[in-house]
């Protein structure tokens, strides 16, 4: 029988999905093939995402029966992991289709808006929680009361989402939207991180604040320092 929490979490995935056909149709590429690429960017997303979340917390439930990913009740939904998974499929999808156009500007609105529906499944399932707090808005579970992670990441969701539409029409470029996703994205959740009570530390730093840093440099440092080579190419010649 489905829970409430399970419910909202397969809403996410619908609101997702539905936010990326309404994009695609916006840009005139609904077509069959594109289709193609968001069930595999979901499919994907959905599988990476349950892997990373076992093979990082739960390595010996995930060692003694693999299946487990596939059992909605088990818990086990790390985004970042979603995200590389779900990229992983949409590109290998794109090479078999013979796609070249880029599809990322379609998951810069799908991914914030399907997180802020599905965070409030991790809410109701009590996964994905937060280190015990004080704090007036502190919510009770787990035994103790602990910071709202789960709330922190639909509004913040939520909030990404409103931002970047309000943007799009600005940022025309192709892949640019999909770029600033994944930085802000990245200082979203490198910032509420800190609150989360499954952190795996790696030094100074979570595993998943790494990899946010990583996020935030590509988006956000990499095309400065290629803009920065080129004018000094162009002043060279």
């Amino acid at each position: 029988m489905m829970t409430t929490g399970s419910f909202f979490t397969l809403l996410g995935y619908l609101t997702g999905g539905l936010v990326f056909y309404f994009a695609a149709r916006r840009k005139r590429i609904a077509t069959e093939g594109v289709g193609y690429v968001a069930l595999a960017g979901v499919c994907g997303g959905v599988l990476g995402a349950r892997l990373t979340q076992w093979a990082l917390l739960h390595w010996p439930d995930f060692a003694a029966n693999p299946l487990v990913v596939f059992d909605p009740r088990a818990g086990g939904r790390a985004l970042l992991g979603g995200i590389a998974g779900g990229w992983l499929a949409v590109e290998l999808v794109k090479w078999r289709l013979g796609l070249r156009r880029s599809t990322g500007d379609l998951f810069a609105l799908a991914l914030p808006a399907g997180e802020a529906v599905g965070r409030i499944g991790c809410f109701l399932n009590g996964c994905c929680h937060g280190m015990p707090t004080n704090v007036p808005w502190a919510i009770y579970q787990h035994d103790t009361w602990r910071h709202p992670t789960q709330i922190y990441s639909a509004v913040f969701a939520a909030a990404l989402f409103a931002v970047l539409l309000a943007l799009r029409k600005r940022l025309t470029k192709e892949g640019v939207l999909f770029k600033a996703y994944l930085g802000w994205y990245g200082a979203g959740r490198f910032v509420i991180e800190f609150y989360r009570a499954d952190r795996v530390p790696t030094g100074p730093l979570s595993l998943v604040q790494w990899c946010c840093l990583s996020m935030m440099a590509y988006a956000w440092l990499l095309p400065l320092v290629w803009k920065a080579k080129i004018l000094k190419e162009r002043k060279c010649r």
